[in-house]
């Protein structure tokens, strides 16, 4: 028996070939449905991903429809009980302003103020220029008449020239807002006094 048994000679090689056939047929089985699979998963996840973007701007477009609401609302509220109509509210912004100044002790000059539309918000705004005498605590009893009024007024500048027995002369520039009525004519730059 110089030679190897059957079973090596012809057996093992054919054995050997089917083998590697079969790992060969495997591998070209299983290596496209490993990658189809891996593409698959890493679409699956950039998907969740987009869809979790989507979410959070579909969040934010809420979020920013809301303000919007919320601030359409308070500009309505502001139209309607905030600032008066300009012909109906201006005289009598006018006379409530000076009775604040006369409240804590003041003494009013002669006022003056200019009218001028506030662009693109359909309101007028009417500056106030109004000379008082009085002293520094009587100017800070007006200052907190003002800011208790219903009336929408901001006081802009206040200029003060005092003397030694504390009595000072102030200039205080003051605007009222009044809503414009609809469709009447702007009236830019219009003074009076009185």
């Amino acid at each position: 028996m110089g030679a190897h048994p059957f079973w090596r000679r012809r057996l093992l090689p054919a054995f050997l070939v089917l083998l590697t056939l079969n790992l060969l047929l495997a591998a070209i089985w299983t290596v496209p449905r490993t990658l189809r699979l891996r593409n698959v998963t890493a679409r699956v996840e950039a998907a969740r991903a987009e869809a979790e973007q989507e979410r959070q701007a579909v969040a934010a477009l809420r979020d920013r429809a809301d303000a919007i609401d919320a601030n359409t609302a308070d500009l309505v509220a502001f139209y309607e009980s905030i600032v008066g109509e300009e012909r109906v509210e201006l005289l009598p912004t006018l006379e409530d302003i000076e009775t604040m100044a006369r409240a804590p002790g003041l003494t009013p000059g002669s006022r003056s103020f200019r009218r001028e539309e506030v662009a693109d918000a359909g309101v007028e705004r009417v500056a106030v220029l109004l000379p008082l005498e009085g002293s520094y605590e009587q100017l800070v009893g007006f200052l907190g008449q003002v800011e208790r009024s219903p009336r929408f007024l901001t006081v802009d500048r206040i200029s003060l020239r005092g003397d030694e027995e504390g009595e000072a002369a102030l200039q205080v520039e003051m605007s009222a807002f009044m809503r414009l009525a609809a469709g009447a004519p702007v009236k830019r730059r219009r003074t009076g006094a009185r």
